[in-house]
């Protein structure tokens, strides 16, 4: 049994910008008087109509005593003005409601909408009847208000507990922060006003480009989210082999953090360079307290900052790579870096990848996948990395490094690169990026089955 919450414009449907504006300008002519005070509202998305109008007034008080007699004219000049030719559905709507309806799953209404605006929108495009019930932003100031009504609902239908959380779907930032409030599940959809990149920096349960993506995925979206104690995945190999790119698209498609480890090495690595630190251990320690080394998750992904620099490119570059290992080998070092590493990490819903993460940063890691490839498809890889920085760099260059390295970080004294004895081994010389992820994707799965069969026998 699944539950979903589903928004209905920008989700379900779009109605004309200049029709909805008109709508409210006609109702707050007749209730207000005058024009309606746009430059006091930032943005509709997201909002509930209390909300909205609150913000229009200035007053929250005054909103919601109007409310009754401003949504009883809003919804009748909605019914009037709103109609099809005003009204086109999201991609793939159709065969998601279908595709719901075939699984047996419950589909709830959770809009910001006032409720007779609602219900005439989904009848206008002809989608009323696939929902059960719903919830509606004529008397709730926070989305999360609606929420809960929605939790409450559920829990008098269905006595006994679903077997997964219930899922909000929509298109805001604020539909994904409800869910987090409340605890459940959410699926975010970049068919509103918001880009996939912006939404998934907000860290939904799982991001969509569409709802015909929702359909196609909707067993992935249960059995990778079901980790409600959020999985650590450990990903470890040697450079070239493809785990960081891997490792990132992966907690993308799992909506979980990616900590990419060898960017801290990297930028500790930069800040002796730039400041003539020697590159010992002690001075490299000394350093380590001196400096701030930041991950910061942005719509355009991971970013590492240096002192409050972004430094993603530049601790890329050879003088990085060339200085990296040696900087990394260090006792101190490390020693801090892994203390770091399991704050980052200790709740878990992170991918982690680096050289030693499934064995000294995360050995009791969920998931530890080890990628390698062989030497002259990783040279060949990390050349077109550089291409852009360094168009002159040579494949054999290249290979005559990463062999250095390798040999470097597989006999250092201290966390050497090395298989974990449970890690699910990749070799990615003949595979894409997207085969390397569904592998590990197909091993969560898997694992996860396992992990959740072990809580409910315990």
């Amino acid at each position: 049994m699944l539950l979903l919450l589903v928004d209905i414009d920008g989700t379900l449907l779009r109605v004309d910008r200049t029709v909805t504006r008109r709508v409210w300008s006609d109702a707050w002519a007749a209730v207000l008087g005058g024009q309606v005070p746009w430059n006091r509202l930032d943005s509709m998305a997201g909002k509930t109509d209390l909300q909205i109008l609150a913000q229009l007034l200035g007053d929250r008080s005054a909103a919601q005593a109007i409310a009754p007699a401003f949504f009883d004219t809003l919804a009748q000049v909605a019914v009037e003005s709103i109609q099809s030719d005003a009204i086109s559905l999201c991609p793939h709507v159709g065969d998601f409601l279908h595709a719901m309806e075939q699984s047996g799953t419950t589909l709830v209404i959770l809009t910001g909408n006032e409720r007779r605006c609602g219900w005439h929108k989904l009848r206008i495009a002809g989608v009323e009847e696939y929902f059960v019930e719903g919830f509606f932003g004529c008397a709730a100031l926070k989305r999360s208000e609606l929420v809960r009504q929605a939790l409450h609902w559920a829990r008098s239908r269905f006595p006994a507990p679903l077997p997964v959380p219930p899922i909000v779907v929509g298109d805001t930032p604020n539909d994904i922060a409800c869910a987090r409030a409340h605890q459940i599940w959410s699926a975010a959809v970049a068919t509103g006003p918001f880009s996939f990149d912006t939404l998934q920096a907000h860290q939904p349960t799982a991001c969509f480009r569409h709802l015909g993506e929702v359909a196609l995925s909707l067993q992935r979206i249960v059995s990778q989210a079901s980790m409600s104690r959020k999985l650590i995945i450990a990903i470890d190999g040697p450079a070239g082999s493809g785990k960081t790119t891997t490792a990132r698209l992966l907690a993308e498609r799992l909506g979980y953090t990616y900590i990419d480890t060898g960017a801290m090495y990297r930028a500790l690595t930069l800040a002796a360079l730039e400041q003539g630190i020697p590159l010992t251990d002690d001075a490299l320690a000394d350093l380590l307290d001196r400096i701030s080394i930041e991950l910061r998750h942005t719509p355009s992904g991971q970013r590492t900052f240096l002192n409050g620099r972004d430094v993603s490119e530049r601790i890329r570059e050879p003088d990085v790579t060339a200085h990296v290992s040696m900087v990394s080998s260090f006792p101190s070092v490390r020693r801090v870096m892994v203390r770091v590493q399991q704050q980052l990490g200790r709740h878990g819903g992170v991918v982690m990848d680096g050289r030693d993460i499934g064995t000294a940063v995360f050995p009791d890691a969920d998931i530890k996948v080890f990628m390698t490839a062989d030497l002259d498809t990783r040279a060949r890889r990390r050349q077109a990395e550089l291409h852009q920085s360094n168009p002159t760099v040579t494949a054999e260059e290249i290979k005559r490094q990463l062999d250095q390295r390798d040999r470097f970080d597989s006999t250092r004294e201290h966390n050497p690169l090395r298989k974990a004895s449970d890690a699910l081994v990749i070799d990615t010389t003949n595979l894409t990026i997207e085969e390397q992820v569904e592998r590990i994707l197909d091993y969560v799965r898997q694992r996860t089955a396992v992990l959740n069969s072990s809580s409910l026998e315990q």
